[in-house]
């Protein structure tokens, strides 16, 4: 495993003891450590947000790994209840607050 844990480690690295006004400018992501995911598929169901998928990567010793599409994680920890090995770890996000492009009003494309 890339990552050494000792007992006083907590599992949700990164979250604390991060300031809560940092916190609020910069919700978590879930980040996946490639090296110590086992491709177990457990964590794939449980994102209600699609963030997570599972992709081929040959030279992985488990030949898929887990990613987060951080533009649809939420940074609920559901990946985290789910990962046997503790490959997830909450980032901060620092895209918050930078503008993202707009898209086009075309009325074709909504549900109503």
């Amino acid at each position: 495993m890339g990552r050494v844990m000792s007992g006083t480690d907590k599992k949700y690295v990164g979250l604390n003891p991060l300031p809560p006004d940092f916190v609020r400018l910069y919700p978590p992501l879930a980040f996946v450590f490639e090296e110590d995911c086992i491709g177990c598929d457990r964590c794939i169901p449980l994102c209600f947000f699609n963030a997570l998928k599972m992709i081929d990567k040959p030279e992985h010793r488990y030949k898929r790994v887990a990613i987060v599409d951080s533009d649809n994680c939420t940074g609920c920890g559901l990946c985290f209840e789910a990962c046997p090995t503790d490959a997830f770890i909450w980032v901060p996000d620092k895209t918050i607050g930078h503008p993202v492009p707009k898209a086009e009003n075309n009325m074709d494309d909504r549900d109503i």
